[in-house]
């Protein structure tokens, strides 16, 4: 049986944001050996849900597993994407599409929050002049406006 994943994101209007996600995409395809790994967007960008679940199934799906890259509870996990998700089933009832939870349930996630902060100051010890890892603004100044540390005598 055919399955295909999409990963669902809020979407934005910066082509950056969407070329990443898309990237992720790519990347959990790769990582995980799924030949069918899509992407969707809730709004300001596509391709949305309803046109992805269209694209999977067109393709020869035969169940479809939505997953959320949402941290937080919201109106689009509380409202938005069950009502997507029954216009979808509607739409293909022939095909079983399953909401997995958002990834912010997932039981690692404070462990990589902790991870990533820990990284970043790891970075700030090697090179305290340094942009900080996660700055993605070059222009960036706030450093500069940061006191001096004390050196120790």
């Amino acid at each position: 049986m055919r399955t295909d994943v999409i990963l669902l994101s809020h979407g934005s209007r910066a082509p950056e944001a969407r070329e990443y996600f898309l990237e992720l995409a790519a990347l959990v395809k790769s990582l995980t050996g799924w030949p069918h790994v899509e992407p969707a967007f809730m709004e300001l960008c596509g391709p949305s849900l309803a046109e992805a679940v269209d694209g999977c199934v067109a393709d020869g799906a035969e169940q479809v597993v939505v997953l959320p890259c949402f941290l937080h509870p919201g109106r689009h996990l509380i409202y938005d994407i069950p009502r997507l998700m029954e216009q979808a089933q509607a739409q293909h009832p022939r095909v079983l599409l399953v909401l997995a939870e958002r990834i912010g349930l997932h039981p690692e996630l404070a462990r990589l929050i902790a991870d990533c902060a820990t990284q970043a100051l790891q970075s700030q010890d090697r090179d305290p002049g340094s942009r900080c890892p996660g700055c993605l603004n070059p222009e960036c100044g706030h450093q500069r406006l940061r006191a001096p540390l004390a050196t120790p005598s």
